[in-house]
């Protein structure tokens, strides 16, 4: 599987990840948010979430904003997951998960979550990480997630974990912003660049 997302490219095995943000499961339950993926990664359950940018905690309530956004996807694709797991729905969710996951035992099964972002310094990615494991405090609490499994990463230190096969250099990121391009123009133009320099 190879998802491009926030000018970075993602690359799993099939047989180990399940991009639920793009799902039809999400797509039944609008009110719900998720991560990009989830996928067992050194035995744990990955769910990883992509940004292009973020605010610096200086600026208060936007940085508040973005960090609420992303421990709501993080809950929300915990619960989801385990709910297909535990068959809580109608639907057979759980037939559409690859079978390393879906024969998870999970209660047993340990979690990691991590948040990728193109284009910040390894060091503007410490107060982020701190945040979230603030943030999600109750959360690992509740499911006794050591907050050590909860990482914050820019794109060069996400590749050095092997979280993404390439990114985007932030110099053709911003050629391409300065030719004007954006939104889906924008998209094409950085998957196309991952095409011509695989």
């Amino acid at each position: 599987m190879e998802i491009v997302e926030s000018n970075m490219m993602f690359s799993c095995s099939d047989k180990d990840s399940f991009p639920i943000e793009k799902s039809d499961i999400m797509n039944d339950y609008d009110s719900l948010k998720a991560c990009e993926f989830f996928a067992m990664i050194n035995g744990k359950l990955a769910m990883i979430e992509a940004k292009s940018s973020s605010p610096q905690p200086k600026n208060g309530v936007e940085f508040d904003d973005y960090i609420t956004g992303i421990v709501q996807k993080f809950v929300d694709t915990l619960l989801m997951f385990n709910a297909i797991m535990l068959d809580r729905h109608e639907k057979n969710y759980k037939d559409g998960l690859p079978d390393s996951i879906k024969m998870q035992d999970i209660g047993k099964l340990q979690y990691a979550l991590y948040l990728v972002v193109h284009g910040n310094k390894t060091e503007w990615m410490i107060p982020i990480q701190d945040a979230l494991k603030r943030s999600l405090r109750h959360v690992l609490n509740a499911w006794n997630i050591p907050d050590v499994n909860v990482y914050a990463l820019n794109h060069e230190d996400a590749q050095a974990k092997g979280l993404i096969r390439q990114y985007l250099p932030v110099d053709v990121l911003e050629q391409f912003k300065l030719n004007g391009l954006k939104g889906q123009a924008l998209l094409s133009q950085v998957e196309q660049w991952f095409k011509d320099n695989p």
